[in-house]
């Protein structure tokens, strides 16, 4: 009962002094509610439209198509001009008027036909890496974009000049079905052989270079709705010219005939389905659609809401004790307490009990404001919420009493927690994720008990479910080193000076 009643003081007197001092208790709850309220309203949810200008050859087909890439793009881009004047859009990059400036190259054409690739280059002024970064995408998917355009442009090329040898087709099938009559008839067809065969080298010579466009583009593109008609195509000229090669009808085998005759029926039908599909399902034969398994959205304040009361636990218990510890020192009340008849583990575990307490009600308090005043949403169980925050707050209760016992003043203690907090902020996962880092960082990240409690949070709250649960084991690990590392340090601390 004694080891009750004096621990139980120490839980009074911690909490007692915070207590006195109020408006730091309702800071600590309304202000990170504030800023996450704030950092929402003022967030836009569609990325701002970059003004571009864009630079093409003067009197050339690439300005036509910059113009239709350009109206494409509308949502994400401002097209402020459309020049030839190199020198004058770097200039006003330069001044700011534009984030981005788009170059053509001089005589595309002729360099494609020289078997080498037209380069677009693209101008910019950033310094944030996330937006080069975004500049550098944009500019392989617009590369992309007008790369597709001119494929588009090929096979409607491609659909045009096979509805012309439409006349071509129906004659070649016309006269193979007749040779075919004749050959069963044992009739002389020896001029219609040669009006067959002149009437497939006509097809053939008709046909072939669009074909051949198509076939280039089913090398490059991958497979698209047109590969059909070029391999009923191969099959035909495989045919045509076997029959090609022939001089005697009498020495013909009519089952090559009779294949002909259904390779130019299938070709027939291939070219009727060819026709009727639209250029950019052929070139772009796949979309793609992303789906999330977690249900509902979230934003991005959804996102840091949680790493927002991970993070803010951990430098509250962590100030607060190391304030606490430092304080008694230099008062004197260390000498009272080394002729009170109290144990270290007493005032350690009451030290504990009072942090955690204050630490729940106000982590309680944070996260309802989070869920039912900004709308974060809360997928997972509370049970292992509560869990996480409690795991968080002992294993930053112990981080307190080595940042305090390694202090030497009240200033030291604050420089040592805004220490702890920085990197807390750029190692924890709270601004990148932590596959980002080189495994032997990731690994040092991990001792910060804010690691645990970011990774926890998100999941359970944003996921409802655990993607990682080991880190609650190490969360509970860091907790327990922690304390007897705090329960010796203190004690040799309290009785060697």
């Amino acid at each position: 009962m004694r080891r009750i009643v004096r621990t139980s003081a120490f839980i009074r007197k911690e909490i007692v002094q915070v207590a006195r001092q109020p408006g730091l208790v309702l800071s600590l709850v309304l202000g990170p509610f504030a800023i996450l309220l704030l950092f929402g309203a003022g967030l836009r949810e569609d990325d701002p439209a970059v003004k571009t200008i864009f630079v093409v050859p003067e009197d050339s087909q690439v300005a036509r198509e910059v113009e239709q890439f350009a109206s494409a793009q509308s949502e994400r881009l401002t097209v402020e001009a459309v020049q030839q004047d190199e020198q004058s859009a770097l200039a006003r990059l330069q001044r700011g008027d534009v984030q981005m400036v788009l170059v053509f190259p001089e005589d595309a054409e002729q360099t494609i036909r020289n078997g080498s690739q037209a380069e677009v280059t693209v101008y910019h002024n950033q310094i944030d890496p996330v937006e080069t970064q975004a500049i550098q995408l944009f500019t392989r998917t617009g590369v992309d974009e007008i790369n597709q355009q001119v494929l588009r442009e090929l096979v409607r090329s491609g659909q045009q000049e096979s509805a012309d040898v439409q006349q071509r087709l129906d004659a070649a099938r016309a006269s193979v079905a007749t040779l075919d009559q004749r050959l069963a008839g044992g009739g002389d067809a020896q001029g219609q052989l040669q009006l067959a065969q002149g009437d497939l080298a006509g097809l053939a010579l008709a046909l072939g270079p669009s074909l051949a466009v198509l076939g280039g583009l089913e090398q490059t593109a991958g497979a698209s709705d047109s590969a059909a008609l070029i391999d009923a195509y191969t099959a035909l000229s495989e045919s045509s010219d076997r029959l090609s090669q022939s001089t005697d009808p009498s020495a013909i085998d009519r089952r090559e005939v009779s294949q002909l005759s259904a390779d130019l029926a299938t070709l027939d039908r291939e070219l009727a389905t060819f026709r009727s599909l639209r250029p950019d399902v052929i070139v772009s034969p796949f979309d793609g659609t992303t789906r999330r398994l977690v249900e509902g959205s979230v934003q991005l304040v959804d996102f840091y809401a949680p790493a927002v009361v991970a993070l803010l636990v951990q430098h509250m218990v962590v100030t607060f004790v190391a304030l606490s510890i430092v304080q008694e020192r230099e008062l004197g009340t260390n000498e009272l307490f080394r002729a009170a008849p109290v144990t270290t583990a007493e005032m350690v575990i009451g030290k504990y009990l009072a942090f955690t307490i204050m630490g729940i009600v106000i982590s309680g308090a944070l996260i309802a404001g989070l869920i039912f005043g900004l709308g974060v949403p809360m997928a997972g169980s509370w049970p292992v919420v509560v869990a996480t925050v409690g795991l968080l707050l002992l294993a930053s209760t112990g981080l307190g009493f080595v940042v305090a016992l390694a202090a030497r003043s009240d200033s030291q203690a604050v420089q040592y927690a805004m220490l702890i907090l920085l990197a807390s902020i750029f190692f924890s996962g709270f601004l990148l994720s932590l596959e980002r880092f080189r495994p032997a960082l990731t690994w040092v990240a991990r001792t910060l008990p804010v690691t645990s409690g970011v990774v926890l949070l998100r999941d359970e709250m944003l996921r409802g479910q655990l993607i990682e649960p080991l880190y609650l084991l190490l969360l509970a690990t860091l907790a327990v080193l922690l304390f007897v590392l705090a329960w010796r340090l203190y004690r040799r601390r309290l009785y060697t000076g």
